[in-house]
C-alpha cells in the first residue's frame, strides 16, 4: 500500500515559501515577488495551513515543516556545517518543534528571558540571519535528525 502523494503548495505560497527558506523578511520576499506585504502574509498563512501548523507558529516552525514536507527546497550554502554542542542542538531542535520563548526556554531548561541570547549565540555561530534561516541550513547541513532525506541543495538563491 502506498500513500497519497502530498499535494503541492498554490504556486503563489510556493514563490513565497521559496524566499522564506533564505530568511528573507515579508518585506524583501514583497520586493523580491513584485506583492504588497499583505500579499505576502497571506500566502504565509496558506502555507502554515496546508501544512499544518497552527496560525502563531513561528516561521523557523514554517520553515522546518515546508522542508520535511518537500514543498520547498533548503537554501543553498557552500560552507561546512559548524560544530553544534549539546546544548546548542538541543536549541536548534526546539526551534522545530517551538515558537514561543516559555515552550522554548522549557524545552532546553533555560529562563524564557534567556532564550533570545541562546539563540543570538546560534544565529552568530551558524552565520544564520534570523531562526527562519537557521532551520533552512540546519537542513542543508542535516543537523536534524529528520532532515537528511529532505535536504537537497537548489539553485533559488544566497545563503
Amino acid at each position: 500500500m502506498t500513500a497519497d502523494p502530498i499535494a503541492p503548495l498554490s504556486e503563489a505560497a510556493k514563490r513565497v515559501a521559496e524566499r522564506l527558506v533564505f530568511g528573507d523578511t515579508d518585506g524583501a520576499i514583497a520586493a523580491h515577488l513584485y506583492l504588497s506585504v499583505h500579499g505576502v502574509r497571506s500566502q504565509l498563512q496558506a502555507a502554515r495551513r496546508h501544512v499544518g501548523c497552527p496560525p502563531g507558529a513561528s516561521r523557523a516552525v514554517l520553515v522546518h515543516s515546508l522542508l520535511i514536507a518537500r514543498h520547498v527546497d533548503p537554501p543553498v550554502c557552500r560552507r561546512p556545517a559548524p560544530h553544534l554542542d549539546e546544548n546548542e542542538q538541543r536549541l536548534l531542535l526546539a526551534l522545530t518543534r517551538h515558537s514561543r520563548n516559555a515552550t522554548i526556554g522549557a524545552a532546553i531548561g533555560v529562563s524564557p528571558r534567556d532564550v533570545r541570547a541562546e539563540i543570538d549565540s546560534l544565529l552568530a555561530k551558524t552565520c544564520a540571519d534570523n531562526t527562519a534561516h537557521l532551520l533552512g541550513l540546519a537542513h542543508v547541513w542535516e543537523l536534524l535528525e529528520d532532515t537528511a532525506s529532505a535536504s537537497a541543495p537548489s539553485a533559488a538563491g544566497p545563503a
